[in-house]
């Protein structure tokens, strides 16, 4: 009988990556600083999903946020750019998730089948919502890590 190739989690659980504390009073047009290292070097998960959570807050049109990915390429130095440099490329991009405009409501939002790099990695939130983010902690962004288990 031939192998075939179903999803695998491999025991993980959804890790958060950016924590309220970094999301906390977040200004419109801010970004956050790296979150918690992702030791994918190790876990050597091919795709996340990722979930953003925010507390209410009453966003303006076109509100999104955006997420880069900073890889160790070498194992241990992450890119050191700027919020300003790092929104004049598209390499460290992860993803760009709209979020809803309705007044004064959580949002949570995910993203499915984003690919991970073999390295260490680290998240940053771009906050384009037109509002900042709400200060008590309650935010934050969690991947939810995977691979394919061709022994099923």
């Amino acid at each position: 009988m031939a192998n075939r190739g179903i999803w695998s989690l491999f025991g993980s659980n959804p890790t958060i990556v950016i924590t309220g504390a970094q999301l906390n009073a977040l200004g419109n047009g801010s970004m956050t600083t790296a979150g918690a290292t992702y030791a994918n070097q190790t876990n050597a998960d091919l795709y996340c999903d990722l979930e953003i959570f925010l507390d209410p807050l009453s966003p303006v049109a076109p509100a999104y946020v955006a997420i880069y990915i900073l890889a160790a390429i070498d194992g241990t130095n992450f890119p050191g750019q700027s919020a300003a440099d790092l929104r004049l490329t598209t390499t460290q991009l992860f993803c760009v998730v709209p979020i809803g405009t309705t007044a004064s409501t959580a949002q949570r939002v995910a993203v499915r089948n984003l690919l991970l790099p073999p390295q260490p990695v680290q998240f940053r939130l771009d906050n384009q919502t037109g509002v900042s983010i709400p200060s008590n902690n309650n935010s934050f962004v969690k991947i939810d890590a995977y691979s394919y288990n061709l022994n099923g």
